[in-house]
């Protein structure tokens, strides 16, 4: 009986992880004139369009859309966690998008 309970738990604790990688996106304007025909995201992040990077600066994807400067932005998306659980911190805040995401729920 114990083994069912096991696996159900492990089950239902990779469902939720798993929804936390999921991404949420948004189109952004990194238009800067001092970079015509890029994406200029930071300092260091100047991108062409096609281009992709993974920011370390949050826990995301950007990719530049078109010469104008708009690019995607693909980050994770929140999400409730089930009834009578929390969110806990990052697995890991520093791993490459979209695995930074990653979050275990605390049930009591």
């Amino acid at each position: 009986m114990h083994s069912g309970k096991f696996w159900l738990g492990a089950g239902l604790l990779l469902l939720a992880v798993g929804q936390l990688t999921e991404a949420a996106t948004s189109l952004v304007s990194y238009h800067d004139d001092a970079h015509p025909g890029k994406c200029t995201a930071s300092e260091t992040d100047i991108l062409s369009p096609g281009e992709t990077t993974i920011t370390s600066k949050f826990c995301a994807k950007i990719t530049c859309e078109n010469e104008d400067g708009l690019a995607q932005i693909a980050g994770c998306i929140p999400q409730a966690p089930l009834g009578g659980c929390i969110w806990g911190p990052p697995l890991n805040k520093t791993a490459p998008y979209p695995e930074c995401c990653e979050r275990i729920q605390i049930c009591a």
